[in-house]
C-alpha cells in the first residue's frame, strides 16, 4: 500500500526559536517517506476548510500539538477546530512527551479520539499515566528524539576534541518553571559545577547558563555542543505526576505570593506528599546529540533509558558536585575519555528504535495494518494531490504573515511592560 494521506499535528511556536531535534521528530514522516502525501499543519495557524474533507489515512499528533491539553482554553478550542480527527476512521497516532503533565486530561483525549497507538516516551507506570487508554488502545515505548541520518552524516568525523573551544557546556530552562526535584535538579546543578569549579580554582572554559535568554535554537546548538569537549546532564523527565495540572498552578500560584520562595520552600508548602512518589525518567535529545557528537558528558545519576551507564559512557557527578576533583582527573585522562566518547556513541547507534527512519517505518506498517483490517481501500487521489499542492503553495505566505504579526504583538507587549501599560497605550494608539 503506498500514496497514504497523511495529515502531522504540531505547535512548535516561532520558526526562529525552534530546536532542531524537535523540528526533525515533528517532521520526519514526509522527510523519511516522501513517497506519501503528506502535509505538517502548526496548529497556530487556522486549519483550511478545505482539507477537513480529506479523507486521511493516517493522522500524526505530535508532541508540540498535544501540549494543547495544559491550557484548556485553548484544549476546548482544539476539540471544536479538529472535531473532523475525532470523526475521522483514519489510524491515529499520537506522540506525546511530558506524559506526566496533565496526565488525565491526556488519557480521555485519547480516548475520546479513538486513537489507535502511542508512543510514549516513558518507560514504565503506564497503568498510571493512562489508565483508561490501557483498555481500548495500544502503547509501545518511543523517544524523545529520533536519530537522523544527516546526523549520523554531519557528525561522522566530528571535530577533534583538542580543537573545541569550550570545556564544559550546558544549558537549561529557568528555575522559575520547576516544579519537582527531577526539574530542579536540572536547573540547580548549573551554578553547583560552576561554583564546584571556581571554588577549587580550575581553569576550565565553562559555557554553562541557566537563562532562558541564553537557550540556542535550531543547528546552532549542533555548532555548539560540537565545540564543547564536556557537556553536562541530568534525567530528563518528572518525579511529580499532575494529572489535571492543579500542582503546576499551585505551584505558580504559590511562587507568585511569595516570589523569594525557594524550591525547599515549594516541597514543604505544596510538593512534600507527592514529589518522588513516581519517577517518570528517560533520555533526552541532549543526550543522543552530545553522544553523536563525541561531546562526553558529566552526569548525575539515572537511568538514561538503560543506553547509558556511569563510568562506561558518561563521567559520573554527584548532585551536590561534592566528587569535582574525580571528574576533573577523569577529564585529564585522555585515553578514558576517548573510550567514553566511542561507547556512548556506539551505544546510540546501536538501538534500531532510535534512528527516525525506524520509527517512521514502524508508523507507516501500522497504519496500513490498521486500514486492511477496516477494510478501507485507497482510491483515486488526483483531488486530493491537488488540494494538498494548494496547501503548499499558499502555507509559506500565511505562515509567514502569521507570525511576523505574533512577533509585533509580543514586542508591544514587551514595550507596554516596560512604559507601563498607560503610556503605552498613548503611544500606539493616540486618541485625535
Amino acid at each position: 500500500m503506498s500514496s497514504l494521506n497523511v495529515l502531522v499535528l504540531h505547535r512548535m511556536g516561532d520558526p526562529r526559536f525552534r530546536r532542531e531535534a524537535v523540528r526533525a521528530l515533528e517532521y520526519m514522516i514526509p522527510e523519511c517517506r516522501p513517497d506519501l502525501n503528506c502535509i505538517v499543519h502548526d496548529a497556530d495557524i487556522p486549519f483550511p476548510e478545505y482539507l477537513k474533507e480529506v479523507e486521511y489515512h493516517l493522522i500524526v499528533l505530535g508532541p508540540t500539538f498535544l501540549c494543547d491539553r495544559h491550557t484548556e482554553k485553548l484544549l476546548k478550542k482544539t476539540f471544536l477546530d479538529y472535531k473532523f480527527i475525532q470523526e475521522s476512521s483514519a489510524c491515529k497516532v499520537a506522540l506525546p512527551q511530558d506524559d506526566y503533565d496533565s496526565s488525565a486530561m491526556l488519557d480521555s483525549w485519547m480516548v475520546d479520539w479513538s486513537v489507535d497507538k502511542i508512543y510514549t516516551v516513558c518507560p514504565d507506570n503506564w497503568d498510571v499515566l493512562y489508565p483508561k487508554y490501557l483498555h481500548v488502545g495500544k502503547i509501545v515505548l518511543g523517544y524523545t528524539g529520533y536519530i537522523t541520518d544527516e546526523w549520523i552524516n554531519s557528525w561522522s568525523k566530528p571535530k577533534e576534541h583538542w580543537l573545541r573551544s569550550i570545556d564544559v557546556s550546558y544549558r537549561t530552562h529557568s528555575g522559575s518553571i520547576n516544579r519537582c526535584y527531577l526539574r530542579n535538579l536540572k536547573y540547580v546543578i548549573a551554578n553547583k559545577f560552576i561554583s564546584a569549579v571556581r571554588d577549587n580554582n580550575f581553569n576550565l572554559n565553562l559555557d554553562i547558563s541557566s537563562n532562558s535568554k541564553d537557550l540556542i535554537p535550531g543547528n546552532l546548538w549542533h555548532k555548539f555542543i560540537e565545540n564543547s569537549k564536556f557537556c553536562l546532564t541530568t534525567p530528563s523527565g518528572s518525579s511529580v505526576l499532575d494529572p489535571y495540572g492543579d500542582i503546576t498552578r499551585s505551584v505558580q500560584n504559590y511562587c507568585a505570593k511569595y516570589p523569594k520562595a525557594d524550591f525547599i520552600d515549594v516541597v514543604n508548602s505544596i510538593l512534600h506528599c507527592t514529589d518522588r512518589k513516581y519517577i517518570f525518567s528517560a533520555i533526552s535529545p541532549r543526550n543522543i546529540e552530545a553522544a553523536l557528537a563525541e561531546t562526553v558528558q558529566i552526569g548525575t545519576n539515572g537511568s538514561y533509558s538503560g543506553l547509558m551507564r556511569p563510568h562506561q559512557h558518561f563521567i559520573l557527578l554527584n548532585e551536590d558536585c561534592s566528587n569535582i576533583k574525580e571528574v576533573v582527573a577523569i577529564m585529564k585522562d585522555t585515553k578514558l575519555v576517548s573510550e567514553m566518547r566511542r561507547n556512548c556513541k556506539e551505544s546510540m547507534l546501536s538501538e534500531p528504535r532510535l534512528r527516525r527512519q525506524t520509527i517512521v517505518d514502524e508508523i507507516i506498517q501500522f497504519a496500513e495494518t490498521t486500514l486492511s483490517m477496516r477494510n478501507i481501500s485507497i482510491l483515486n487521489q488526483d483531488k486530493t494531490v491537488k488540494l494538498f499542492n494548494r496547501y503548499h503553495l499558499e502555507l509559506d505566505s500565511i505562515s509567514n504573515k502569521y507570525w511576523k504579526r505574533r512577533r509585533i504583538e509580543e514586542n508591544i507587549k514587551k514595550i507596554a511592560i516596560m512604559l507601563g501599560a498607560k503610556r503605552a497605550k498613548k503611544i500606539f494608539f493616540p486618541v485625535g
